[in-house]
């Protein structure tokens, strides 16, 4: 299993934005519909400013991949670039531990 680790600079009184958007359009309903993926959550940071945090469970590395070239995720990459400060960054982690 992977964690895939997304960072979200929201531009500045974008935030409650960023909230509707993964609500409005069922972001992680999206995921779903592709073999592999498991959860997703959408992280608010306690300080303001602070980036999202956007994490994801799945099966392994073909399966993220398998949602980086859906066609519903460069949907919601054009509209959600439209509340961000600056380019996402993401990160991909192997689960070696579990409690």
């Amino acid at each position: 299993m992977i964690v895939s680790v997304l960072r979200l600079p929201v531009r500045e009184g974008c935030e409650q934005d960023v909230i509707r958007f993964y609500e409005a359009r069922d972001v992680f309903a999206l995921a779903a519909q592709v073999r592999g993926f498991h959860s997703g959550s959408l992280l608010e940071p306690t300080e303001p400013g602070g980036p999202f945090l956007v994490i994801a469970e799945w099966d392994d590395a073909e399966a993220y991949g398998r949602w980086l070239a859906a066609p519903a995720r460069d949907e919601l990459s054009g509209v959600l670039v439209l509340l961000l400060d600056g380019d996402p960054e993401g990160s991909i982690f192997t689960v070696v531990n579990r409690g």
